[in-house]
């Protein structure tokens, strides 16, 4: 019953995630939503399996969810300002920086907080995480900003 409900799961988000990247959803384009998420589905968990992936995400960790539109506004104003200020310069602009993570135990609990927050971190367009390091407890950010977003301060706590 389990494997069951963990492909449901994949289905329903490789459809979901198809439908949101449409500008207007048709019953054709739900069916081939549906009909190219079901191997999709089907093979997530072998994919999983074969990397050894179990997370263990905490329910707390939904308010990132909250913090997401301040930081996304904020970095599509400061994109569209370093495009401006930055057309001819040669300097890349933006920053590597390390954002540092709780202490997770157990080890699914921390990759479960690893991944969200680099999906949460990647959603907003002024930065994205280029690496992770689970012995340190980081995460290796490329940003646009010189400080943190409502995102990260949630993130880190």
């Amino acid at each position: 019953m389990i494997r069951v409900a963990e492909v449901v799961w994949w289905w329903a988000a490789a459809v979901g995630v198809w439908l949101l990247t449409l500008s207007s959803v048709t019953w054709q384009e739900l069916v081939v939503a549906a009909a190219c998420g079901l191997p999709a589905a089907v093979a997530a968990p072998a994919g999983r399996r074969a990397v050894g992936g179990c997370w263990r995400p905490r329910p707390g960790w939904i308010r990132w969810a909250a913090t997401l539109p301040p930081s996304i506004l904020a970095d599509t104003a400061r994109v569209f300002w370093t495009a401006l200020r930055h057309a001819r310069d040669e300097r890349p602009p933006g920053r590597v920086r390390e954002v540092p993570l709780p202490h997770e135990a157990p080890e699914p609990v921390a990759a479960a907080r690893r991944a969200l927050a680099t999906i949460a971190l990647s959603s907003t367009p002024g930065t994205y995480v280029v690496d992770d390091d689970p012995e340190r407890h980081r995460l290796v950010v490329h940003s646009l900003s010189e400080s943190t977003s409502p995102t990260e301060k949630a993130i880190t706590r």
